[in-house]
This record gives structure tokens, C-alpha cells and sequence, in this order.
């Protein structure tokens, strides 16, 4: 009797462990014959970093509550998971990468190495001790055990984590100083005219927010004990840089990869690397490290959010296993929660379309979550963007329901929808979550009001 010959494995090798490496490895060791490896430079893995700022509110048990699976989990799969393990190069000549003074083969390889927090070269004193950022859950340990004893706190950047972190500090009843170097913050995100009730509400939480400065310096010996924003020195326990990230791409770079304006992996649609102008068959990137193109611009940009990352860990593992799948550009929709407010956007924003010489017309409404007579409501804010009739844009503030709208309003961009549609849309009522008429049909109204207008 003949003995029937196993097809031995394909090595596929995963660098990174996040929101894109994790899910193609798992989606891999069940449904394929690929011999699963992942090296991580992080300490943990499966793990929200999204939640981090919500345990620093308490909001949240414990960090615990954030690991999605442990490391048995992974071992019981058959992944051969490698923490605390750093990839020193990749050859694509050969096909191996260098970690720890090893080799190691691969048939087809993937990089999802993430991002980097930016840290600003023109602020002295961002080496001292008790001067944080937050990428890591290791990170986020850090900073909750120097909160304990905190009474001072400076966080340096507006944007959506240092917004989420002033909101968790003030809650705490710890001094908060949100510091942000634009004159209205969340500017990567929404528009001013949207930004100033996130403020407003920051500020009821007790943050003070100062808008259009630089630090000039971080003051202390061996710990940080204040900081300098103009003439002023305010005392800090300890300081959180949230000025924003970068892709994770040295690795990449060096191994021949080219790397787009934005300083992410030029890849294709299908989410190959480009090396030297021409696509690499054997390797795939994905996550915060790659350059996607915007719908509405059709530039290349940097997304990054969860949703992205694991979008494109889907199309990885598709074209790993089965038919080619294409992963197209991106509305990126965001949302954060600070404090009690919700805050969202789809699209291109005004400051945006400004930049890249889009005409716009945009509608704005302000309504109610539920009934003017129902408990618990709240107001909520609507901004619709308008181009040629069709909407390109939409940002909503409130305490609850922005979710639902952005999905709903990314969509409507999607299948281009036009102002005239959006004004006569048809929505449901009911009393504990709604008005009679959504706010977002007041608002595609104000916006054809305003078409009607430059038309005659």
C-alpha cells in the first residue's frame, strides 16, 4: 500500500501583533495549511488599545479586561507567537527576516508594525522620568500607576486620545491642563465651528484648555515637575505627549520598500508592497504602517483607526486563502467618546476641502436625541458637507446617537447621495430615542436652502 505524502506547510511570517496581524493569523492557522509565526516587539497582544484611556477613567475594571485572548490561546492554534521579539531586517531576496541573531524563512510574509508616537524634538525635557505616551498597554500600566499619586497633569496634543485622557484625569479629580498646539482641538478631525462645544464640555469637566500654544519646556532634574506654556510654568506630576504617530516603517524601508509622501508603504489594491516600482506577489501590508487613498480627494493618506486595520487583515487573509480581493479607498470614519460626549466624523471636512480646492456648501442643525419631553436626552450637533449636490462630508457631536448617524451618513457618501434626497429622507420615531424629524434632515435642509440660493 502506497503511503499517502502530506503537502507540508506554507511559513507565512506576521511582524506585528495588532488590530491587522492577530486576526490574519488567526483567520490563517484555522482555515489554511500555513505554518502561523508572529513576532511583536510589544509585550502583550490581543489587546484594545482603544480601551486604554477608558480603565484611566475608570469607566473600565482593570487593563486585564482589555486582553481579548492570552497566549495559550494562541499556543492551543497552532501560532507560533513570539512577544518582546524585535525583527531586526527582512531579506527579500532570500525571503528571511533577522530576529535576535536567527533566520527565518518565509514563503509569503506580512508587515503590520503599526505606528509610533511622535515625539516633538523642539521641547526640552521630554526624556525625563514621569513624561509619558500612550501606544502600548504597557504604556497605559505606566501611566495609571504614576496617577495614583498625581495631583497635576499636563497632556500636550488636542487631538482624540489626549482629549479622551483630559476627559478620564478630570473625572479623577486630578488638575488637568489639555494643551494643544492649533486654536481649536481635534482640528485633524472635525471643523472648528464643531470642535468648540468638545471644548465647552471639557472645560464643564474641570480641564482647562489652552488652544494655540507650544510647551515651551519641560521643567525637573530627573522627574518632570512642570511645564512652561508661554511665561508661565504650571506645576505637573507627571506629562502625557499625545502629539500624534507615525508609521512604524524603518523596517520596511530598509529592506527596499518603498514609502509613500506620507511616510507609509505604497501598496496596491490588493495590498502588496511596492519595491522598487513593481509590486512584491509574496508580501503584504496592512494597518496604521500603509498609505490608503481618500474617496473623496483621491489622495493617499494614514488611517488610523481599529476599523481600517482590521478591514484590511479581512482582504489579507482572503488573498491568502481564496479569491483576490481588493481593498478600495476609505471614507475613514472616526468616532471618540470624551467624557460624556460622543464625537464622529466621515469624509472630508471643511478645513480639508478648503485645501484641496473643493467647493462646498454645508448644512448645519442643532436637535435633541429624544423628545423635548422624554428624560435623559441630549442635544446633538450636525454638520453636513456638501459638494456638487452630493455629500462628501458629515461631522456629529452629542451624548448619544453618533454612531448610528456616521455609519448610516458614510454609507449616504458611499452611494452618493445627494441633498435632495437627504432633505426628504424618511426616519423613524419613537419618543426614547428620536425627535419627530432627525436633525440630519434640518440639516441637508439648511445646506438646499443655501444651493437655492447661490443659484439665483
Amino acid at each position: 500500500m502506497q503511503e499517502k505524502k502530506i503537502k507540508p506547510s506554507r511559513k507565512i511570517i506576521i511582524i506585528g501583533g495588532g488590530a491587522t496581524g492577530m486576526p490574519v493569523a488567526t483567520s490563517l492557522a484555522r482555515h489554511s495549511n500555513y505554518s502561523v509565526t508572529v513576532f511583536s516587539a510589544d509585550k502583550h497582544t490581543a489587546y484594545s488599545q482603544c480601551g486604554m484611556p477608558f480603565v484611566i477613567g475608570r469607566q473600565i475594571k482593570d487593563f486585564d479586561s482589555l486582553i481579548l485572548r492570552d497566549n495559550r490561546f494562541f499556543k492551543e492554534m497552532g501560532i507560533d507567537l513570539r512577544l518582546e521579539s524585535r525583527v531586526d531586517s527582512i531579506n527579500l531576496k532570500d525571503k528571511t527576516i533577522t530576529s535576535g541573531g536567527q533566520n527565518y524563512y518565509f514563503d509569503k510574509l506580512v508587515i503590520a508594525t503599526g505606528s509610533k508616537p511622535k515625539i516633538p524634538a523642539n521641547i526640552p525635557g521630554t526624556s525625563l522620568e514621569n513624561v509619558f505616551t500612550l501606544r502600548t498597554l504597557s504604556d497605559a500600566i505606566k501611566i495609571e500607576k504614576a496617577l495614583t499619586s498625581a495631583s497635576n497633569i499636563v497632556i500636550i496634543g488636542g487631538g482624540s486620545i489626549g482629549a479622551e485622557l483630559a476627559a478620564a484625569t478630570a473625572q479623577r479629580k486630578i488638575n488637568t491642563i489639555l494643551l494643544n498646539r492649533s486654536e481649536s482641538i481635534l482640528s485633524h478631525n472635525i471643523d472648528s465651528d464643531m470642535a468648540d462645544s468638545v471644548q465647552e464640555h471639557l472645560e464643564s469637566l474641570g480641564v482647562r484648555v489652552l488652544t494655540g500654544y507650544v510647551p515651551e519646556s519641560i521643567n525637573g532634574e530627573k522627574k518632570a515637575e512642570s511645564v512652561t506654556i508661554g511665561s508661565t510654568e504650571f506645576p505637573a506630576d507627571l506629562v502625557i505627549i499625545s502629539t500624534g504617530v507615525e508609521p512604524e516603517n524603518n523596517l520596511a524601508s530598509d529592506a527596499g520598500i518603498d514609502i509613500g509622501k506620507n511616510g507609509g508603504i505604497i501598496v496596491d489594491k490588493y495590498l502588496h508592497p511596492s519595491v522598487d516600482g513593481k509590486y512584491n506577489q509574496d508580501i503584504y501590508c496592512g494597518g496604521e504602517c500603509v498609505e490608503v487613498h481618500e474617496l473623496i480627494t483621491g489622495k493617499t493618506m494614514l488611517s488610523q483607526v481599529a476599523s481600517t486595520a482590521r478591514r484590511m487583515a479581512g482582504v489579507i487573509t482572503n488573498n491568502l486563502t481564496s479569491t483576490p480581493m481588493e481593498f478600495g479607498p476609505i471614507l475613514n470614519p472616526w468616532i471618540a467618546v470624551i467624557g460624556e460626549l460622543q464625537v464622529g466624523t466621515t469624509g472630508i471636512s471643511s478645513k480639508k476641502a478648503i485645501e484641496n480646492n473643493i467647493k462646498t456648501v454645508t448644512g448645519m442643525a442643532t436637535g435633541s436625541t429624544r423628545a423635548d419631553y422624554y428624560p435623559g436626552g441630549s442635544k446633538i450637533f450636525i454638520k453636513l458637507i456638501f459638494s456638487e449636490e452630493y455629500l462628501v462630508g458629515a461631522q456629529v457631536v452629542g451624548g448619544e446617537g453618533v454612531k448610528e448617524r456616521i455609519d448610516a451618513l458614510t454609507l449616504a457618501i458611499k452611494k452618493r447621495t445627494t441633498v435632495q434626497e437627504l432633505a426628504n429622507i424618511e426616519t423613524c420615531y419613537a419618543p426614547p430615542v428620536s425627535m419627530l424629524i432627525d436633525p440630519v434632515n434640518f440639516a441637508a435642509k439648511g445646506a438646499l436652502k443655501k444651493m437655492r440660493k447661490i443659484k439665483t
